[in-house]
């Protein structure tokens, strides 16, 4: 009779629970099912807009080459480098982390920068050369073999009704077993875009190549061990090994990756702070706190005087300050080294400064690392007052200075005579070459530049 009533309340309430947990389940199991089918449709959706671009890029490629007048190459080339850029965004979105896709996303971004650097060029006085036209010729066939194997695969997708969700699977399984038409195909694509026959892209594009491949090989100089890298680290940052916890590990698993990444954890810091530090030469290019910053409590101009201390105090000379900005509850500062009175913007560093205590908060010195040295500047050949000639008579002229960029064509630095203007209500800065008096860039300032101290 006892254990009968117990039964009578207990079935019940378990069988409630039983319901629950079914509806409970079926509900995750249709979230889930939800979530499936929209990572799903997003792929889908990729994968054809891929094939989409790829086409029209193949077409624009075929105008460019058939077209005979400035008006008309310009805007096809511009498409090209549209189309190339979008190409490279659809790849991004398709789930190919494990898979090397590298030499496919390798030519699309040489024709992005290989079309754009023509169609920003000035036609009437730069005609297209022989050696780009046979540039034309080849990325016209280059990319119809691309659009043609696309098409292969998309037409396998559609009539065995394929899903990018299988791919993922098969991406991370490591029997053949797992093996997938989709994975199949790409890889076949990639693989045959590593055997294009060599294009010649252009000193330009050869140039920014060439700077690819040393940022990956890294700074130049004896290299350090781990050990080193930590030392390095914590002499940086100001602490002594016995007083903070390091972890250090490799920069990726290439084996000529430019750093170490050191995590260090100290009660002194109270957050982990992130430091990257150079193979060769033990160099700290980059520093994070992981702190989280409060309001404003200090200035901007007290901000760059931190940042400019910090630098000064790590053994960056002659930096000055060239642009500012706020974000997070962080000032951001961009120096580059000055010589001779003259800006070397290649040898730049990024420091960011917590705006409720004025202590930095991170750097990035990279391009400094990469770049300075010792130089020998020429001498203008040209006055800044015969250089304003090359401006638009409408820009309205704030300041001069003479800087030192990296060319627009070759890559090459160039000394130039640097102009802050205005023009509707825009600042611009522009560069023009002191040799020749050609425009070499002109830079729309979304942030702000830091005015010249008046002695």
């Amino acid at each position: 009779m006892v254990y009968g009533g117990i039964a009578r309340v207990l079935f019940p309430v378990a069988l409630v629970a039983v319901v629950g947990a079914g509806m409970w389940g079926y509900q995750e199991h249709n979230e889930k099912n939800s979530i499936l089918i929209k990572a799903e449709n997003q792929y889908q959706r990729a994968f054809h807009d891929l094939n989409y671009h790829i086409d029209k890029l193949h077409d624009e490629l075929g105008k460019a080459l058939v077209v005979n007048s400035r008006r008309q190459v310009t805007p096809s080339l511009t498409n090209v480098w549209r189309l190339a850029y979008a190409s490279q965004n659809d790849v991004g979105q398709l789930p190919l982390t494990l898979m090397p896709f590298n030499s496919t996303e390798e030519f699309l971004s040489k024709v992005a920068d290989f079309s754009y650097g023509v169609a920003v060029r000035d036609l009437n006085k730069s005609p297209l050369t022989e050696k780009e036209y046979k540039t034309l010729e080849s990325l016209y066939k280059n990319s119809a073999a691309i659009k043609k194997q696309l098409t292969d695969v998309q037409t396998k997708v559609i009539d065995h009704q394929l899903r990018w969700m299988d791919v993922e699977t098969a991406l991370a399984a490591t029997e053949k077993k797992s093996d997938n038409t989709i994975v199949d195909g790409l890889k076949t694509m990639d693989k045959n875009v590593q055997e294009f026959q060599e294009v010649d892209w252009g000193v330009s594009i050869n140039s920014m190549d060439k700077k690819k491949k040393q940022r990956i090989k890294g700074i130049p100089g004896t290299p350090i061990t781990k050990e080193q890298a930590k030392t390095n680290a914590l002499k940086f940052v100001g602490l002594h090994p016995n007083e903070a916890k390091v972890n250090v590990e490799e920069n990726g698993k290439a084996e000529q990756y430019n750093a170490y990444s050191v995590s260090i954890t100290s009660k002194r810091l109270k957050h982990p702070v992130h430091v990257e530090v150079t193979k060769n030469e033990g160099k700290v290019a980059w520093l994070l706190n992981e702190r989280n910053v409060g309001k404003p409590q200090v200035s901007l101009q007290q901000a760059q005087a931190s940042a400019d201390k910090f630098l000064r105090a790590h053994g960056y000379d002659n930096m000055v300050a060239v642009e500012s900005d706020t974000y997070d509850n962080l000032g951001v500062f961009t120096f580059v080294h000055q010589q001779d009175g003259v800006r070397i913007y290649p040898d730049a560093v990024t420091v960011k400064v917590a705006l409720d205590n004025g202590e930095v908060n991170g750097l990035h010195a990279g391009e400094y690392l990469f770049n300075h040295k010792q130089r020998v500047l020429p001498k203008a050949k040209l006055s800044d007052q015969k250089a304003r000639q090359s401006l638009n008579p409408k820009v309205k002229v704030q300041n001069h200075r003479m800087a030192v960029i990296e060319g627009k064509n070759d890559g090459n630095e160039v000394l130039c005579h640097e102009f802050l203007g205005t023009l509707n209500g825009n600042t611009y800065l522009i560069y023009v070459n002191a040799a020749n008096g050609e425009e070499e860039e002109v830079v729309k300032m979304d942030v702000h530049p830091v005015p010249e101290r008046r002695a």
